[in-house]
Order: C-alpha cells, then structure tokens, then sequence
C-alpha cells in the first residue's frame, strides 16, 4: 500500500504557463500574419502637358469633385457619386472619351479613390487625374 500512495504523491499537476505562452505566441502570430483588407491596384495615370495641338477638347471629359459626401461636377452634369445609373449613363454616351478629374481643394483622398475605381467599374477605359484648370 505505501508503494500507491508515494505513487501518488510524486505526480505533479501539469503547470498551464507554458501552454498559455505557446497559445499567446500562436495567436500573436496569426493576427500579425492575416490580411483582413481586401486590397485591389487601381490603374491610375496623371496626365502630362501636351501640344495644344495634339488635345481634342470633345475628347476629354471633366469630373471634379465638389465635396466628400460625393457631389459630383460631370462634365457640366450635377451628379452624386452614388447614383450609379446616373454615372453609367455618362460614360456610356462617350466609353471612349478621356475622363480627367479634378478635386477641389480639402477633398479627402478616399473621395477621389472611390469615384476612380467606380468611373473604372462602370467602364470608363481611359482616367487621368487633372490639376485644377483657370
């Protein structure tokens, strides 16, 4: 009988410290390794200076920014950048045509970023950003 109980009492309880450390340095790992952000390129050209000669003005379209909550100066036409179909009509009276944006100053950068990749995905080929023209 003694040989049970000396048994019993050399086993020791297994110490959770080191399988917390492993748990911590595995999930520190994890979160430093994962992309939660889908990231996508947006092609984007800045336009040059060119021959007057060389410009067709028919062939350029201006988009300026007006604010951050998305108003929209599209050639002449009032528009919201969330109004898609508003957006979608433009575009599809000229798909060929050079869309130069212009931002107000005090724009945020995601504004202009939004209306380049939504001008992109409603079939816009050919965006520039412009600076602001007298």
């Amino acid at each position: 009988m003694q040989l049970d109980q000396s048994a019993q009492r050399r086993r020791r309880a297994i110490s959770l410290t080191p399988l917390i450390d492993v748990v911590f340095i595995l999930l520190l790992f994890f979160m430093l390794s994962s992309n939660f952000m889908h990231w996508r390129q947006v092609n984007l050209s800045t336009a040059t200076r060119a021959q007057p000669e060389q410009l067709d003005p028919k062939e350029i379209r201006v988009v300026r920014i007006l604010d951050d909550q998305g108003a929209l100066n599209f050639d002449g036409v009032e528009l919201l950048l969330n109004n898609e179909a508003g957006l979608r009509e433009q575009i599809a009276s000229d798909p060929d045509a050079v869309y130069a944006i212009e931002v107000e100053e005090g724009i945020m950068t995601q504004t202009m970023i939004t209306l380049l990749d939504t001008l992109k995905q409603l079939g816009a080929t050919h965006v520039s950003l412009a600076g602001v023209l007298p």
